[in-house]
């Protein structure tokens, strides 16, 4: 998956249309979205840094769903938009705690006697 597809969903949430994005400094607004997109991929996964809008990365989709409405919280906040920030903030919320809270490994832990009567 490219990091841009995050970005995309994120947009659409915000209400950008796709004329929006090419009428407008995408410069500015590609930072804008790379920031946000990093800061939630870092925050689900502890994800590296990417380097452009256009790298791949891996991962799960329910890492990706959060991380979609996280961009479409950061990036609602950076347009001062702050009552959808606070939508978003609840959605994202509820989907990064799913994601933190599921298990990868399952580890045996009956305690063990010892002694044998």
């Amino acid at each position: 998956m490219k990091v841009s597809s995050i970005f995309e969903r994120a947009a659409r949430l915000c209400g950008f249309a796709d004329g929006y994005l090419s009428e407008n400094d995408s410069a500015d607004i590609s930072a804008r979205a790379l920031t946000a997109v990093n800061t939630v991929l870092f925050d689900l996964c502890e994800k590296e840094d990417c380097e452009s809008l256009l790298d791949e990365i891996s991962v799960p989709g329910a890492v990706a769903d959060a991380a979609v409405y996280g961009t479409a919280m950061y990036l609602s906040l950076a347009f001062g938009d702050t009552d959808k920030a606070t939508f978003f903030s609840k959605i994202y919320s509820d989907k990064r705690a799913a994601v933190k809270s599921s298990s990868s490994r399952v580890t045996d832990a009956l305690p063990e006697t010892g002694a044998s009567i």
